[in-house]
């Protein structure tokens, strides 16, 4: 017999998975998405991959593996690289992560770290986000990705204030990742002001695709920077506070197919920060608010706002506007929607502070029997907004445009129109102004005037 020292079997035993890793990286290569969902580096690269299974980690689901999967993320700390998560359910208290690492599961339906009972913290937390957030430094961590993969921060587990995630940085990606069950919010991201950034840099904004939040006891997604970043096709549902929370140092983010809905949700959309746009997103909600704005040059395009016809005072309100951190907040925002079903009211312009341009097209049938739901709006517009709301051509007394895009301005007689048109313009007669028309024969007819 040949023995063999123990380090050797565990270095021959490791071999394999390390092969295979480097087969998986390979196959994505080939299929062209290898640089995206996970690849795998060598010593010449500037990074390595990383499987926790090799530094003790288990993923049965009863053992806590927060020790193995620390380690192998700080292993993938010195010279960044992908550190990658086998099939199965780790149960771990807080990880921290650093920048340059990025975390590669093997999907959000089979791989899954869960908060351990009682942690009471994050499951990933930015390096130094304590530090960082109270000093709203431009530092942070940066260039790290997180990937294919489930947070579950199992709050029946004596987990009350868990966190999914929680990151202070810029510059950063999430995709296809499941967030749900935790005791706060299950997302948290916060950056400082714009500043210059420290070198190597490719920008502040964070690209954020396919997370799904669900199910916690705070906000779905609490995003307060950085800013300038994107949100593409995210969903989130079912939880305490508010589905997309967008405030603080957030502004400018862009929001595109993303969709908020469910009973236990008060606000859908949360925009209290400043340009925030969103386009062809659908706030679906039963009870509460559908898209609630307090800052200035908010948008809302192509957008969708279902409600349940819920009965009851501030039940259900569509878009409402409501006051800012400033006394001229908010204003200057662009409405184009759909609303139904809102039986309180589909707008509330109650803090509209003006310069605002909203159109929207209404299907609100009431409550049977309910006196004062199904209301077009409350509150009245400023007077310097352009408004143009239609309750559908069959309920012209409810429809609600006031200053138009458009004005008839004093003029000459104008030349006649053609055959079957008339062609209506305000000339000035005597210091007073007159609405007319004109026929194709000539013959002027006022409809109007002043005096």
């Amino acid at each position: 017999m040949n023995p063999e020292l123990p380090g050797a079997r565990a270095a021959r035993g490791a071999l394999p998975r390390r092969r295979a890793i480097a087969s998986v990286g390979a196959v994505l290569a080939v299929s062209g998405v290898g640089a995206l969902a996970y690849g795998r580096g060598d010593a010449a690269s500037a990074g390595r991959d990383y499987d926790v299974r090799e530094f003790g980690a288990t993923g049965d689901g009863t053992t806590d593996d927060t020790a193995g999967l620390q380690q192998a993320i700080d292993a993938a700390r010195a010279t960044g690289g992908i550190v990658f998560f086998p099939p199965g359910t780790y149960l771990t208290r807080r990880l921290i992560l650093y920048s340059r690492v990025h975390l590669r599961g093997s999907g959000g339906d089979a791989t899954v770290l869960r908060l351990a009972p009682g942690a009471n913290t994050a499951i990933l937390e930015s390096d130094r986000f304590e530090q960082e957030t109270k000093s709203r430094s431009n530092a942070g961590s940066t260039m790290f990705s997180i990937r294919d993969l489930t947070l579950d921060g199992n709050r029946a587990k004596d987990n009350p204030v868990g966190f999914g995630l929680r990151l202070y940085g810029y510059g950063y990606e999430l995709a296809d990742l499941t967030v749900f069950n935790c005791g706060a919010d299950g997302v948290v991201s916060d950056w400082g002001t714009a500043a210059d950034l420290p070198a190597p840099s490719h920008q502040m904004e964070a690209r954020i695709t396919g997370l799904r939040t669900h199910d916690n006891g705070g906000h779905g997604i609490n995003f307060t920077g950085p800013h300038d970043s994107m949100f593409l096709n995210c969903i989130s549902f079912q939880n305490a506070g508010t589905g997309f929370h967008l405030a603080g140092n957030s502004y400018g983010t862009l929001m595109v197919n993303c969709h908020a809905w469910g009973i236990r949700q008060d606000v859908s959309f949360e925009l209290a920060a400043s340009g925030i746009g969103c386009v062809n997103c659908y706030a679906d909600l039963a009870g509460g608010v559908g898209v609630r704005i307090s800052r200035n040059d908010c948008r809302w395009l192509a957008g969708y706002v279902q409600g349940a016809n819920h009965a009851g005072p501030g039940t259900e309100i569509g878009i409402q506007f409501v006051a800012g951190a400033k006394p001229e907040e908010p204003a200057s925002a662009t409405i184009d929607t759909q609303i139904r079903n809102c039986a309180t009211a589909a707008i509330d312009f109650g803090a509209d502070r003006g310069m605002s341009s909203i159109r929207a097209t209404l299907s609100q049938p009431g409550l049977p029997g309910v006196a004062g739901t199904g209301r077009g709006w409350i509150g009245e517009p400023a007077s310097n907004s352009q408004v143009a709301v239609t309750h559908g051509l069959s309920h012209p007394s409810k429809n609600l445009v006031v200053r138009p895009a458009f004005d008839l301005r004093a003029q000459e007689t104008p030349d006649a129109p053609g055959e079957g048109s008339v062609r209506m313009f305000a000339r000035e007669v005597n210091g007073a102004t007159q609405l007319c028309v004109r026929f194709p024969d000539g013959t002027v007819r006022v409809l109007a005037g002043e005096g």
